[in-house]
């Protein structure tokens, strides 16, 4: 997966709608004083994806997302696998003075071959509602939100629990994510002929 274009609004430290593009960047750093909103970055990428955050330890949780005084927060995240382009798109927005917020607004497509919903342009949707949303990425990127953020974000400090987990609990991690798995079903297969 490679982030195209990330526009957020509402969105923690972003009060205001703020786009990345990451276009043209083959690699990339956010860097910042504390406070300036790289984590927040970070937390809209797997927000768009899967509408949870890792940062407060309860997927539950995305009351906190809602930059405050307003009632509610969009991410948008365009993004590629291989050729073809993505679109995912999620609102948290409250539901009341203290009682939580709500992700239901959650919209994933499939763009027309040059990345963009021009006219004449063919846009596939593939999921429109939050779990819908969530299952299809899971299913393209081949990670669940656990996955993600253990391989992919490493949540601030979570590296290091990563590097100390039991072997066997790394390495089954790593097995399932690199599809390592088919060897033990050709082994099983060959052992039945």
């Amino acid at each position: 997966m490679r982030p195209i274009e990330l526009e957020i609004e509402g969105f923690t430290a972003f009060r205001e709608r703020t786009t990345v593009d990451f276009r043209d960047a083959e690699l990339f750093a956010l860097s910042g004083p504390t406070g300036a909103g790289k984590s927040s970055i970070i937390d809209a990428v797997t927000f768009a994806l899967y509408g949870s955050v890792a940062r407060y330890g309860d997927r539950r949780l995305v009351s906190p997302l809602i930059s405050q005084g307003k009632v509610e927060a969009r991410v948008r995240l365009d993004f590629a696998v291989g050729d073809d382009r993505y679109r995912v798109a999620r609102v948290v927005r409250a539901t009341g003075k203290g009682r939580g917020a709500t992700t239901k607004e959650a919209r994933f497509e499939r763009l027309g071959a040059d990345g963009s919903p021009n006219e004449g342009q063919a846009i596939e949707n593939l999921a429109g509602d939050a779990d819908g949303v969530t299952e299809a990425v899971a299913a393209l990127l081949g990670l669940t939100f656990e996955h993600f953020n253990t391989c992919v974000v490493l949540p601030q400090g979570e590296f290091a629990r990563f590097l100390h987990e039991k072997p066997a609990d790394r390495q089954d991690l790593l097995v399932e994510l690199l599809g390592l798995g088919v060897y033990d079903r050709m082994r099983e297969l060959a052992n039945q002929r």
